[in-house]
């Protein structure tokens, strides 16, 4: 397999970027960071990643400042991850690949006609559908602003991936 090459020195922006977002594990973790999943344990049994993978995500995401850890517990110590502004300005990045694939990556009725997470503005009750400012109040949303609903279809996903 080829070498991939190494962007973190280029000065093309989306470069820049791909070198730490272009890895699927890291999305996947920002995403249930995003939902308020913490702590070690509930990030792996989400993501489906194994614990080696989390952990060398995690720490490239601290050594980025994207995340910081906190300690929750001291014998055994344990760790729980918290999103930094860095992180939380990533929202937006992830929420736009969201309204994508909720647009071009599923095959006709896969869904079951809706979206795979509905999104619900928590400051006027307004479900936004994919939009970037909401329908109802016209507010630019962004980290925090919503309040995700699971389909049926992602809630059985999640349930036989946790085991």
């Amino acid at each position: 397999m080829p070498r991939r090459a190494d962007l973190s020195d280029t000065f093309c922006p989306v470069g820049r970027s791909a070198e730490l977002l272009g890895d699927r594990a890291v999305l996947l973790i920002l995403r249930d960071l995003f939902f308020g999943r913490r702590r070690f344990e509930a990030i792996a049994a989400n993501t489906g990643l194994g614990p080696q993978l989390v952990s060398a995500r995690l720490k490239l995401l601290e050594g980025e400042g994207v995340v910081e850890r906190h300690a929750y517990q001291v014998r055994p110590l344990r760790h729980e991850y918290r999103l930094t502004a860095k992180g939380k300005d990533l929202f937006s990045v992830l929420y736009a690949m969201r309204g994508w694939a909720e647009r071009w990556a599923y095959k006709n009725g896969e869904t079951g006609g809706g979206p795979a997470m509905r999104y619900i503005h928590r400051a006027c009750g307004t479900d936004v559908g994919t939009a970037t400012v909401c329908p109802g109040c016209g507010t630019e949303l962004g980290y925090g602003d919503l309040k995700g609903e699971p389909s049926p279809a992602l809630q059985a996903e999640q349930a036989t991936r946790r085991g």
